[in-house]
């Protein structure tokens, strides 16, 4: 009886090690594998180097707004008017890199802009404006451009804030934001990442 019970020991310590070997395996090697396969790099046919915009101190920064006591969630991620609506993702960013790089996109009520930004330097490309384009559009192209791990963020961007950018090249949200927001002479919005902290 002790016989069979020290067999029956030795064999579950066996099965017990051989199940940590292969879990240990799998979350070391094939897990971030199978991760690294599901990440895909922005492709970018025609990209040009981006000019930001100088302030412009006679750029009007008054417009009307609308108030509501009530958040209406079905309207939170609508694209303002004169505004648009910035989505953007951190890619794989080369050792020794001072900042993040960065994929981004800018939707207006008439444009779709892709924006890669490499260290200081930030590239545009103007997309096709699809059909009934919305927040939705950003997160299908952001899964199709970079995969489904994507890490991605959006917000809406109003006119005021737009042109207090194009008026002092500052946003509000500069002090909240790990990043600055900019604007190009083309008017699309984007945010340079702050360089990693040391």
């Amino acid at each position: 009886m002790l016989k069979k019970f020290l067999h029956g020991l030795i064999f579950g310590t066996g099965f017990g090690i051989a199940l940590v070997v292969v879990w240990f395996v799998g979350m070391t090697y094939l897990l971030p594998k199978a991760f690294e396969a599901a990440q895909k790099e922005p492709e970018f046919t025609n990209p040009q180097t981006a000019e930001i915009a100088k302030p412009d101190p006679f750029v009007s920064v008054t417009s009307s707004k609308e108030f509501s006591f009530f958040k209406h969630s079905e309207n939170r991620m609508k694209i303002p008017e004169n505004g648009g609506i910035l989505s953007m993702s951190p890619i794989s960013t080369s050792a020794g890199s001072k900042r993040p790089s960065t994929y981004q996109l800018w939707l207006t009520n008439s444009e779709l802009w892709q924006i890669r930004t490499i260290e200081e330097n930030t590239e545009i490309e103007k997309l096709p404006y699809p059909d009934g384009a919305s927040v939705k559009t950003l997160d299908s192209l952001m899964h199709k451009n970079l995969g489904m791990a994507s890490r991605q963020s959006t917000m809406t961007i109003s006119e005021t804030e737009i042109n207090n950018i194009k008026s002092s090249g500052d946003s509000w949200r500069d002090d909240t934001l790990n990043g600055k927001l900019n604007i190009t002479v083309e008017g699309v919005i984007f945010i340079l990442p702050n360089p990693y902290e040391t």
